[in-house]
């Protein structure tokens, strides 16, 4: 994965854990919805500018948006960290079943 592509995840993953639409969150940062958008999906990259007025937006701060921000290249074979950023995105109660599943399947690989 590469920087742009998990900021624009982090920007979603932020956004939908505060009930907020991309109207709502460009509104309250001042920017384009469709900019919003494009950042998410990764085709544009933020400035420092509008990332700090979207993490203003969510009311949150840039260190804590970027805290433990972490590029996996897409070669890489860490697996934990893969595995890590692929459930960060997801809601929190989906969090929770996948958390689940790879217990059972740790769980069933030890027997």
């Amino acid at each position: 994965m590469d920087i742009t592509a998990e900021v624009g995840s982090r920007i979603r993953y932020h956004r939908k854990e505060r009930k907020l639409s991309q109207e709502e969150l460009a509104e309250r940062s001042g920017l384009h919805p469709s900019y919003i958008g494009q950042l998410e999906r990764g085709i544009k990259k933020p400035t420092i500018d509008s990332l700090y007025k979207i993490t203003k937006g969510m009311d949150m701060s840039i260190s804590d948006f970027l805290k433990d921000l972490e590029i996996v290249d897409k070669d890489s074979e860490n697996f934990a960290v893969k595995s890590y950023l692929l459930i960060e995105q997801e809601q929190a109660s989906d969090q929770r079943h996948l958390f689940d599943i790879i217990k059972q399947i740790i769980a069933l690989k030890s027997n």
